[in-house]
């Protein structure tokens, strides 16, 4: 009876919840937007629902996002921003649902409803507040999912369990493959943990043995197009031998250490902001590790639901606390946060001080991304955003992405027919998602040095499309004058003065872009 009374608490705190989500995006979801990483994924989605395969045909993620996103364009039969933001939507609002279960079920009889609906709503606050970028919402969510699979392990060490997490695993790798690494990674520290403290382990290679077929078969859609899809198997090869070859996943980025932070001309309360980034850096590495050493303590057989979700929050936490580091920046940091988040929740409700707890994680939080996001620095410092319309919708975002996209659709205006025939590099996939144009080159996004044999391949893609004007961006990413495109692409670079003329541009709008148009005398 106390069972039944409250899977119903449950089920009416998880709706209460949902309805939350749903508000929350329906406020916030106009704002921001990024040519480049936003333009990443709605580009890619796009070209999946015109039978393009992400990877083969052009530089992308793992398919299964594409393949979501794909999904919510040919529903809405559209392929416009509303369609590609409402696909992340949706994914965003199951992660948040499983992120409020994940807390729920460690909410035992003890807790009142009132109690259980106040942490429900306010850890649904918390977790729809930590995704940033929306776009990023997949990633954000996998960490999420994978939290849930590793309390199914540390609660039954049954075959049939562990099948299911392993299958949870195959999705979360077919979203990306670095979530299957991380979730391999935790599941190994996870078996660790139970070798030593089972006291009858004959059952562990077998629940082991479960969770790779498991991972199979999670993982076999991408199995399937290898085998079916002409190209896709050569692809998949590549990108991990590139991957392995560079020895890094991201652009590195120094980590914001408080101790490295001067208060420069800005004020207390924003230099509190930029501190606080670094002391949650610092959570990544401490909190998983304190999990841990907690669990280690207890016997198995004496294990609270509560224990199990903080041994899965400390095998989770170690392998994501290497996404934050290896671009340590503020979305890094929010696409690893959740195991740091619910480590101080479940010492909060050990403490049954759930409430108290949340009230405070969302002050830090809001600290933290406070100089990140836009509706937030609206509210508190009263900056007004700029107002751009994409696809007829109205959207809220920086100056600085304002003043670029004003430069590239004046400069596309300027030429008969470009915005049919354009080339934006090197990280202008949104403007092409935004003109729905395919782009004549693989490599959509450029990030990183490529060999002369890529570039060439690359050029006679651009030779054959001959698109009628190139916007080039060539500035230092990072401020690091080596990762300019002219410097990661110099064939690429020099291709495009010979063949191309460069014309003047506004001065307001020279930083934006450099403008190239087509000379025919030069073919």
């Amino acid at each position: 009876m106390v069972d039944t009374i409250n899977r119903r608490r449950n089920t009416a705190v998880m709706t209460l919840c949902v309805f939350v989500t749903i508000v929350w995006i329906s406020v916030v979801w106009r704002y921001g937007f990024d040519l480049a990483d936003e333009g990443f994924y709605w580009y890619g989605a796009q070209r999946m629902l015109h039978g393009e395969i992400p990877l083969r045909d052009f530089m992308a993620y793992d398919i299964g996002r594409y393949a979501w996103g794909a999904l919510f364009m040919h529903l809405f039969n559209n392929e416009g921003i509303i369609a590609a933001r409402m696909s992340a939507a949706v994914f965003q609002l199951l992660s948040v649902a499983m992120g409020v279960w994940i807390v729920l079920r460690t909410m035992d009889a003890r807790f009142s409803i009132l109690t259980k609906a106040s942490c429900g709503v306010l850890v649904t606050i918390l977790l729809n507040f930590w995704v940033h970028p929306y776009y990023k919402s997949f990633d954000y969510g996998a960490s999420i999912f994978a939290i849930g699979m590793l309390i199914l392990m540390a609660t039954s060490l049954s075959i049939k369990s562990w099948f299911g997490a392993g299958a949870i695993l195959g999705v979360l790798a077919i979203i990306g493959r670095n979530h299957g690494v991380y979730g391999a990674i935790a599941v190994l520290i996870l078996v660790i943990v139970l070798a030593i403290k089972l006291a009858d382990r004959r059952i562990l290679p077998k629940i082991v043995v479960a969770f790779i077929c498991g991972v199979i078969v999670g993982f076999s859609p991408t199995f399937v197009m290898a085998i079916l899809v002409n190209g896709f198997a050569d692809a998949i090869i590549v990108s991990v031998r590139d991957l392995i070859q560079s020895g890094s996943t991201n652009i590195s980025l120094s980590v914001p250490w408080p101790w490295t932070m001067a208060k420069g001309n800005s004020g207390w309360l924003v230099f509190l902001m930029r501190i606080s980034a670094g002391f949650a850096f610092i959570a990544l590495i401490v909190l998983p590790v304190v999990a841990l050493i907690r669990v280690a303590r207890i016997p198995l057989e004496k294990f609270s639901s509560n224990d199990r979700l903080m041994l899965a929050l400390g095998c989770a936490g170690v392998p994501y606390a290497h996404y934050a580091f290896s671009r340590a920046d503020l979305t890094h940091l929010s696409l690893s946060i959740v195991p740091a988040l619910f480590i101080v929740l479940s010492f909060g409700m050990h403490f049954k001080r759930p409430l108290i707890v949340g009230v405070l994680l969302l002050i830090a939080s809001t600290f933290v991304l406070t100089q990140e996001k836009l509706y937030l620095n609206q509210l508190i410092f009263k900056k007004q955003p700029s107002t751009i319309s994409v696809d007829g919708t109205t959207l809220y975002v920086t100056h600085f992405e304002a003043r670029r996209l004003d430069a590239a659709e004046y400069a596309l205006a300027s030429v008969p027919s470009a915005k049919m025939h354009f080339l934006a590099l090197p990280d202008g996939p949104g403007l092409h998602a935004i003109h729905s144009v395919k782009m004549p080159v693989w490599e959509i996004y450029a990030l990183a040095n490529r060999s002369n044999s890529f570039e060439e391949m690359e050029i006679r893609q651009m030779a054959a499309a001959r698109p009628d004007i190139i916007l080039l961006s060539d500035h230092a990413l990072d401020s690091k004058e080596e990762l300019r495109y002219s410097r990661m692409h110099p064939l690429t670079y020099k291709w495009i003065n010979q063949r191309y003329h460069r014309a003047p541009v506004a001065p307001e709008w020279a930083e934006m872009w450099e403008v190239y148009l087509r000379n025919p005398e030069a073919e």
